[in-house]
Order: structure tokens, then C-alpha cells, then sequence
């Protein structure tokens, strides 16, 4: 008797390769245009996320003229506090909400009760979790893009933008890193099923140590070392020095290696992670419990 003949064609795996991508994008469009949609819909809650962007600006507008050429640490900054507090706030616009909006919403889909099903589609685990964060991503990057343009077109930010591509590097690589921190977020959620304390207390250390709105220098010498296990830190560094340093000041590699280093690091663990909270849900029956 002769073997069966196989139904494999020789493009198969070509073929499912891109029907799974063709469906991972239809499921993020998906994503996408229900959080729009809902999003949208309080259209008071823009205008004060517009006024509350605005607010911030000028009271940093406010601080730099105070403090900011009086300061020996902005000195290498042209004395420029409002931009360096500016480049720092709207880091952690996209940042926070890289580390924070994934596991947020994990917890709300948790809790309304569409997680399971979501992790009964073909699907996988990893890439739903990651959808979570696209719209409030694409959200803070615009607030990010406002927030700067409100400083330059209102309160006369300048920044040297010959050196814009390492700027965008350092923001794509420290992006990057918060969202595999995020991964980790949402994963711990699904095995505690509680509100994420991880994202708080890296958020507040990032704050405290990472120079968001004063530099690193200032911090007493045993808490300095500190700032270099945040990835905060090398990224706000590559960028300052990128937009605000004087154009023939060389860029420092550091950042960039650190940041990658993270990245390196962080994503299998975070995949590792995932799997493990996935798991552990589904053995336990909790998916689908508040």
C-alpha cells in the first residue's frame, strides 16, 4: 500500500507566515480602532488632557527663569533649564506609559472578563499583551509631540535638531526597555491578579534618580550610582546632549550601549515571564477572575 501523499505545498510556510502577520495586524487595527473610538468619545477629557499639557509648560516656563541660569549644572545646558525640563517630562509621557499601560490594561480586561477569550484566539498570548499598549502608546507620543511644541511655539523652546536621529534613537531603545518592563508588569498581574506595584515604584525611582527635572549631579554622591540601573537615565543623557548640548560636543556611546543592554536582558526575560503567568493562569482557572 502506498503512503499517503502529503498536502504540504512547498510555499506553505511561506503562506502561513503571512496569513498569521496579515492576522496579528487585522487584530491591532482592531485594538486600535475600539480604543479610539472609546477614547474619543470623552471629548472632555481631551480638553483638559490638552489644558493640563499646557499648564505643565508654562510652569516649567516659570521655574527655568527662575532657577535655570543661576544653576552651575545647567551651564553645559546654555544655563537652559525650560528645555532640559521639557525634554525630560515628555520622555516620561511615552516611557510611563510604556512601563504602566500594559499591565493597566491587562487588569481591565481581567476584570470586565474578555482575557480569557482573547487568549483562546489563535492569537498568541505575547502579541495580545503587546496590543494592549498600542493606543495609549500612540496617545502619549502625541502628548509627548504637543507638550514640546506648546514649549517651542508658545514659551520659545529652541533645540538643535541637526542631531535628531540619535535623540529618536535613544527614545526608540529606552521605548523599548519600558515596554519589556511592562510585559513583566502585566505578567505579574496575571498571576496576583492585583493592581501592578512595579510600574509605581520604577516610575517614582525614575523621577527621584533618572534626572527628569534636575540633573543626576545634583543627587549626593552614594545615591549617584544608583541612576545607572535605570534606563532613564543613559536615554535622557544621549538626548539632552543630542538636542541641547552645542552641535560639535561628540555624542557619547554609553547610552546607547546601556540601552541596548537592557533591551538584551529584559525582552527574553519578559517573554519568559509571559509564558510562565500564562501558564500558571490557565492551571489555575484564574484568567477570567477579578
Amino acid at each position: 500500500m502506498s503512503a499517503p501523499m502529503s498536502t504540504t505545498q512547498p510555499g506553505g510556510r511561506a503562506f502561513s507566515l503571512s496569513s498569521r502577520t496579515s492576522s496579528l495586524l487585522r487584530l491591532a487595527w482592531s485594538f486600535l480602532r475600539r480604543d479610539a473610538l472609546i477614547d474619543l468619545s470623552y471629548r472632555t477629557a481631551w480638553a483638559f488632557r490638552l489644558a493640563g499639557l499646557f499648564f505643565s509648560c508654562w510652569s516649567l516656563f516659570f521655574l527655568g527663569r527662575a532657577f535655570g541660569a543661576t544653576s552651575p549644572f545647567m551651564a553645559r545646558f546654555g544655563g537652559d533649564y525650560f528645555g532640559f525640563a521639557l525634554l525630560g517630562v515628555a520622555f516620561t509621557m511615552m516611557t510611563g506609559t510604556a512601563l504602566s499601560g500594559t499591565a493597566r490594561r491587562t487588569r481591565e480586561a481581567q476584570l470586565l472578563g474578555t482575557l480569557e477569550p482573547l487568549f483562546a484566539s489563535p492569537a498568541p498570548p505575547f502579541g495580545i499583551i503587546l496590543m494592549f499598549s498600542l493606543y495609549p502608546m500612540l496617545v502619549s507620543c502625541l502628548q509627548a509631540l504637543a507638550f514640546l511644541g506648546a514649549g517651542t511655539a508658545f514659551f520659545g523652546a529652541r533645540f538643535a535638531l541637526d542631531r535628531l536621529p540619535a535623540a529618536l534613537l535613544a527614545v526608540a531603545l529606552a521605548v523599548a526597555v519600558h515596554l519589556a518592563l511592562g510585559v513583566i508588569s502585566a505578567s505579574l498581574v496575571l498571576v496576583i491578579r492585583r493592581g501592578d506595584p512595579v510600574s509605581w515604584v520604577l516610575s517614582s525611582l525614575t523621577y527621584l534618580f533618572s534626572g527628569v527635572v534636575y540633573p543626576v549631579e545634583v543627587l549626593p554622591d552614594f545615591l549617584r550610582p544608583l541612576s545607572l540601573f535605570l534606563p532613564a537615565t543613559h536615554a535622557l543623557e544621549l538626548i539632552r546632549c543630542a538636542l541641547l548640548d552645542a552641535p560639535g560636543t561628540p555624542l557619547p556611546m554609553r547610552p546607547i550601549l546601556a540601552l541596548a543592554a537592557f533591551c538584551a536582558v529584559l525582552w527574553p526575560l519578559a517573554v519568559l515571564c509571559l509564558r510562565s503567568a500564562v501558564r500558571h493562569a490557565r492551571r489555575e482557572g484564574t484568567l477570567p477572575m477579578p
